[in-house]
């Protein structure tokens, strides 16, 4: 009978190579619990790294992202991922500039519902320290914000176009429910829907351009 070598005979790879044996006859959650005795630190470092490359490669994809508007839709009627991505790939049809790292970020979980958290989340939404540039309202919530100048002039926004945009308006504001069909429609469960631009944005070029596609029908 031949006789087994002891485990301190072993070469480096003759070692792994037994390990790596007995890893592989294990099943299921013994082998998780052998990994765990025998390699928690060699695990725990990895998982480190793995999380150090995540968060870099996340950290250089959002520095690299270019966005071209920020739209706060407040109670929308869909609040969902999908939703919420559909809704960015509308706005980006339209106000797209074809670069590669073109970009609309949107909020759709803003509400006008009555409660403390609400209320701060809102006013924060649509105030200087936020950072929307077009938001979708009712009717309740463009007179309470309007009143506190939330909102840009749209003759100044728009200027040449303003004429053309005229039809589309009310109290001077785009309406939707006047607009033709597009996919902001569903987003909206009121009337009048105020698109308005905040009137601290920076970016009214593209808030234009996002209105007269809207108005236009371009989807």
């Amino acid at each position: 009978m031949e006789k087994q070598p002891y485990e301190s005979d072993l070469t480096r790879k003759e070692k792994w190579q037994k390990q790596w044996e007995t890893i592989r006859k294990l099943k299921g959650g013994e082998r998780l619990e052998y990994l765990w005795q025998y390699y928690k630190s060699v695990l725990i470092i990895l998982a480190a790294v793995i999380l150090v490359i995540y968060t870099a490669v996340v950290m250089i994809s959002n520095a690299m992202r270019d966005t071209l508007l920020t739209v706060v839709i407040v109670d929308s009627e869909l609040s969902s991922d999908e939703a919420a991505e559909e809704l960015e790939e509308g706005i980006l049809g339209i106000i797209g500039t074809g670069g590669k790292h073109d970009y609309v970020e949107t909020v759709l979980t803003a509400t006008s519902s009555d409660t403390g958290e609400s209320v701060m989340k809102l006013r924060v939404a649509l105030s200087t320290a936020g950072e929307a540039d077009v938001a979708v309202c009712s009717e309740e919530v463009y007179e309470e914000y309007a009143a506190q100048g939330a909102f840009a002039d749209l003759e100044d926004v728009l200027g040449d176009a303003y004429d053309s945009c005229a039809a589309c308006m009310t109290d001077g504001q785009i309406d939707l429910t006047k607009c033709p069909d597009s996919f902001l429609d569903q987003y909206v469960g009121y009337s009048p829907a105020y698109l308005c631009v905040l009137s601290h944005s920076e970016n009214t070029e593209t808030a234009a351009r996002l209105i007269e596609g809207i108005v236009s029908g371009q989807q």
